[in-house]
């Protein structure tokens, strides 16, 4: 009797160390496959979560900065006597012109005619060129400001921190060829077709020119609308941005 409980015990045993040694192979290899499985779309799904982020950013990126630049020219516009594209006298020596050197290109688009309270002498440039030779910029166009440096107050400077506004004429006001905003297209836009009004049509470019920037100015040279397109590569995609301006100053 003792040995048939010995042997029930041992049976017993046997099958709890059975039930204790852990998960066949087979059932290991579904264990590992449904997790490849989980963390294949895991990370698939974070991968497209990474990558429309850096879409947003760049797209909130392109924005703020062709907003900030369209800011920056709008105040200098408005504080502007009239606006012109005089381009037979910018590229002239005329106005002693001075675009950033080792440009292919050049095209000025806006000409500033400052007002008589600011205490210049000479207009302010904007214009589009093409990327120098070993350039910093994404190009494949930038826009420039050919102008003085404006201080905080709003005023122009005369080129060592005084008020241009402040000096007694004759006055010899520095200069200056600065970046504006980078990546400007190097085509023309479906959006550029339809961008000038009719009375907005004083010498605005045919539609084939309207290469990421241009202004239409109105016939009184005191209203103009701007138009302004970023798109680095053409694999990118394009930003615009537009915006009607009157200048205040007589």
């Amino acid at each position: 009797m003792k040995f048939i409980f010995r042997y029930i015990r041992s049976i017993s045993y046997r099958d709890r160390l059975q039930n204790e040694a852990g998960f066949t192979l087979a059932e290991l290899l579904v264990a590992l496959a449904i997790t490849g499985i989980v963390i294949g779309l895991t990370g698939s799904g974070l991968y497209a979560l990474m990558k429309a982020d850096r879409r947003s950013q760049i797209e909130t990126t392109d924005r703020l900065e062709l907003e900030r630049a369209l800011a920056f020219m709008t105040d200098e516009i408005k504080m502007s006597q009239q606006i012109t594209i005089d381009t037979e006298s910018v590229l002239t020596s005329t106005m002693n012109f001075m675009p950033v050197p080792g440009n292919i290109s050049i095209q000025p688009i806006l000409v500033l005619s400052p007002a008589p309270s600011s205490g210049l002498t000479k207009p302010i440039v904007y214009y589009v060129a093409e990327l120098p030779n070993s350039s910093v910029w994404l190009g494949p166009r930038v826009i420039y400001r050919w102008g003085p440096t404006l201080l905080q107050n709003g005023n122009y400077s005369d080129g060592s921190g005084r008020e241009a506004n402040r000096i007694p004429r004759p006055l010899r006001v520095q200069y200056y060829n600065e970046v504006l905003v980078d990546g400007i297209s190097a085509v023309a836009t479906a959006e550029a077709a339809i961008a000038c009004e009719s009375s907005y049509g004083n010498a605005a470019p045919v539609v084939a020119d309207r290469l990421g920037f241009y202004a239409c100015i109105a016939p009184d040279k005191k209203s103009v609308k701007l138009w302004m397109s970023r798109q680095p590569n053409p694999s990118a995609t394009a930003r615009s941005i537009s915006a009607l301006v009157v200048t205040r100053s007589n």
